[in-house]
């Protein structure tokens, strides 16, 4: 007989897969575990049980709903309730209202143009300051831009590509365009077919080299009033002469309104630089539509017509947008197989030249070159523009990094080729984070510099079974505890806490609880409720982020979608015990004289719930007409579904001469080392359990509850096993805080 006294003191690896049962070799196995529900593996080692779900309110019609953050800052922070055509809006914990109503906008997506073929959400947005820009990741609608204006004046329009970006300059120099003015409105006559419906709405380029034929400007030169001129490719009128009626000694370089090109000598307006574009606001036929003139355009055009012209690149036909990001102080679009990228600090101007020129600033588009590159599925800022497709991830930079990332010098690089599901990737830090194509891997993009490019390293690989199911929405919680929370196919969450500071990338599987909530000896869950959505916003005092849910359930025989948003975990021990919030789709009497009827629970009709009165568990009660009543008069109560958090640790081993592994085994002895928790229970295995001490043996008798810091020693059953689990449920709504497990294990030797 060998005794040992093992001690389980991390678990900051989190959930492991079941293909790791074996690996004793592996770090991580000492500190990961079995089944790890309900729990945040922390940075720091412990596993701490999450906070409850405060029910905030009901989703619209509860149709299908997406959530969205809107954060301006981490004061002024708003959760978008995206549903059927409808926006409402969410802020400091609560919806906001307008004349006691939801306050709410119309949009212009439908249900179906909300969700992709994967199940995720189609939406992309980017946002700056009060301006949120929002595109449909299937192209077949236009760009919006949401502004803040003021607590409930928030319009959404769509985004004016009055400045391009246009498409190619057509090559058939056998069709051309004239039209009929060069400012105001004005119609477009094709010398063949060309223009199409879906043109209106949409702008049009015309270029001409009529220019060239003019006169050049020069000083000294003699000038008449009205006569054009030309200097650089710039088209100009005098509209003074001066009294020499003569040109001066300073060239006109301007690119509106009027200059004097010297003292006493001729103003000059411009006119154009050999192109010009404008709006088409109607269609005639195929050979003519009327359009509103926003850049004169060149004197060739009205005169003679061009066969230099060109739609623009985003329309109904040809496609818009499909993703929308931030890069080097440019907007930057992505369709297909390229990017559009705006004037700088422009965001809505898609100028290519200022003036005859390309600049520095302009606008420019790049074609991506790579032969494994298919449409873009994601495009996010970083260190470098960061790109992804079904089959390949790539980036964009400058090609020479001492200069501005501009037209001409822009390129891109293929970086790896693991592909991407239709789902948003997140910023963390300095990586990136992507859901792999089938949505059951997740993966971190950031740069090496031993290759001098990109790695994606995988984060599920010791934890492959927790995203089976496929993730579909997901969002990142930086405080308190550095949490990606996901929301799985099934309606589940998973959380990765994810610090690589320290090393620590653990998984953790998150059940929201509901009346018919249950789980077996294995751990496997049942009857939880639906989750359907996830996003994280600073919570209203800045302290922390929240973490809000769209939550489906079956009430009272009816499906209802709530919005909840997961409560802060450490309040009984900064706040004290009664202020414990453990329930899910919970509320709170927040105090005052003492009652036993409880109300505000109509969301709840029905249902069976879990109480804690002045942080004390109370027997379950069934909620009607909207209410619950007490046994006893309290002041601060919390009620909601119970949704036990279940740790079962990996199998335990020893050096004996070799292994443990499947030696006969027993635990004759466990303590669980806490802190700052209450209650809870624990055995070898999730039927046999066995309630830990509920209160301070040192604490008088009659004492209100506390909460315990420091070990408890648990009743074990003298059984002989090869495993030697140690389980511990919370199955009430109380804090657990699981430090360390100490255990007393004899080892049978020779059998």
């Amino acid at each position: 007989m060998v005794d040992l006294s093992p001690i389980w003191s991390s678990f900051n690896a989190g959930e492991l897969s079941p293909l790791l049962d074996g690996r004793t070799d592996q770090e991580k196995y000492f500190s990961g575990c079995r089944v790890m529900q309900n729990f945040i593996p922390t940075v720091q080692g412990p596993a701490m049980r999450r906070g409850g779900s405060r029910y905030l309110g009901g989703v619209k019609d509860n149709a299908r709903a997406w959530l969205i953050p809107f954060e301006f800052s981490s004061e002024q922070s708003y959760v978008l309730e995206i549903t059927d055509r409808i926006v409402r809006f969410w802020v400091n914990r609560g919806q906001l209202q307008s004349g006691g109503l939801p306050f709410q906008i119309a949009t212009v997506w439908p249900a179906a143009d909300l969700i992709t073929a994967d199940g995720t959400l189609a939406l992309r947005t980017v946002q700056s300051a009060d301006v949120m820009w929002m595109c449909v990741q299937t192209g077949d609608k236009p760009p919006y831009k949401l502004t803040r204006e003021g607590a409930t004046t928030w319009p959404l329009s769509p985004v004016p590509f009055v400045n391009g970006p246009f498409a190619d300059i057509n090559p058939n120099s056998g069709l051309s365009v004239q039209a009929s003015a060069a400012t105001g409105t004005v119609t477009l006559t094709a010398s063949a077919a060309l223009f199409r419906a879906s043109d209106v709405g949409t702008a049009f380029y015309l270029e001409d080299l009529d220019y060239l034929n003019l006169p050049t400007w020069e000083p000294g030169k003699t000038v008449t009033s009205s006569s054009i001129w030309r200097y650089e490719g710039n088209v100009y009128v005098a509209t003074a002469v001066g009294v020499t009626n003569k040109t001066g000694t300073f060239p006109p370089v301007h690119l509106e309104g009027l200059a004097q090109d010297g003292v006493g000598a001729a103003t000059w307006s411009y006119v154009h630089s050999g192109y010009g574009w404008g709006t088409i606001t109607a269609f005639g036929s195929s050979t003519s539509v009327t359009m509103t003139v926003t850049n004169t355009l060149p004197n060739g055009v009205v005169a003679a017509g061009t066969g230099r012209y060109a739609r623009a690149a985003f329309n109904n036909d040809d496609g818009w947008p499909t993703d929308v990001t931030f890069f080097r102080e440019r907007l930057v679009y992505v369709r297909g197989r390229s990017i559009y990228a705006s004037v700088v600090g422009s965001y809505d101007d898609f100028s290519r030249r200022d003036g005859p020129d390309v600049t520095k600033e302009t606008a420019f588009i790049l074609a991506l070159t790579s032969d494994r590159v298919d449409s873009l599925r994601w495009a996010i800022g970083a260190q470098r523009l960061l790109l992804g497709s079904s089959r390949t991830e790539l980036s964009v930079q400058e090609q020479t990094p001492q200069q501005v990332f501009a037209a001409d010098n822009a390129t891109n690089t293929p970086q790896t080729e693991y592909g991407s599901r239709l789902l948003h990737p997140l910023r963390v830090g300095n990586v990136v984070l992507f859901v792999q194509r089938s949505g059951r891997k997740m993966r971190e993009l950031q740069y090496d510099f031993s290759v001098d490019g990109f790695k994606a390293d995988e984060l599920t690989v010791l934890a492959e079974h927790i995203l089976k199911a496929g993730v579909v929405d997901f969002d990142f919680a930086q405080e308190p505890d550095s949490v990606v929370w996901c929301v799985l196919g099934d309606g589940s969450l998973a959380a990765l806490t994810y610090n690589r500071e320290r090393g620590v990338i653990a998984w953790a599987p998150h059940y929201i609880g509901d009346e018919g909530i249950t789980s077996n000896a294995e751990g496997v869950v049942s009857g939880a409720a639906f989750v359907e959505s996830v996003s994280s916003i600073s919570s209203p005092d800045g302290t922390r982020d929240d973490v809000w849910l769209v939550v489906r359930r079956t009430i009272n025989g009816g499906i209802k979608r709530y919005v909840e948003v997961l409560e802060d975990n450490t309040l009984a021990e900064t706040l004290g015990l009664p202020f414990a919030f453990y329930p899910d789709s919970g509320i709170t009497r927040p105090g005052g004289a003492p009652t036993t009827t409880i109300t505000g629970l109509g969301h709840l009709e029905g249902a069976v719930v879990q109480i804690l009165a002045d942080g004390n568990p109370h027997p379950d009660r069934t909620v009607t007409s909207g209410q619950v009543t007490l046994d006893f008069a309290a002041s601060r109560v919390h009620v909601g579904f119970n949704s036990p958090a279940r740790l079962k640790t990996m199998r335990v081993d020893a050096n004996v001469g070799g292994s443990a592994q499947t030696q006969m085994k027993s635990l004759s002895e466990v303590w669980l080392r806490l802190n700052q928790s209450l209650g809870g229970k624990a055995g070898p295995d999730f039927s046999r359990l066995d309630a830990l001490p509920f209160t301070d043996p040192a604490a008088p008798i009659g004492s209100p509850l506390s909460l315990i810091s420091g070990d408890r020693r648990i009743v074990w059953p003298a059984t002989y096993d090869t495993d030697g689990y140690v389980c511990v449920v919370q199955d009430q709504l109380l804090p657990m805080t699981l430090v360390a497990i100490i255990g007393r294990l004899n080892i049978s030797e020779g059998e």
